[in-house]
């Protein structure tokens, strides 16, 4: 599977578990980073790269993106770390 193809259905997961519309955007300067910004109407899901080259990393900023859509706030390192403990 490409990257292209690997991006949309990341965003197809995020939005069916959280039942909006988000932008996904790669973060090529980050590779590291997950963040998202729920400033704007439709909210910006930012993953670093490394999610392209690691399935696990992309499951867990997935994982990240869902929780704090969810919660409408970002998410502390170890209120996810416990959700993910529950999952």
């Amino acid at each position: 599977m490409d990257d292209a193809e690997f991006l949309r259905r990341l965003q197809e997961r995020i939005e069916r578990s959280t039942g909006e519309a988000i932008e996904l955007v790669v973060d090529y300067d980050h590779p590291g980073r997950v963040a998202v910004d729920l400033e704007s109407p439709r909210p910006k899901v930012i993953v670093g790269s490394d999610a392209l080259k690691y399935p696990g990393l992309a499951r867990m900023f997935m994982q990240y993106a869902i929780l704090a859509l969810r919660q409408r706030r970002p998410v502390e390192e170890q209120e996810f770390l416990l959700y993910l403990r529950r999952n």
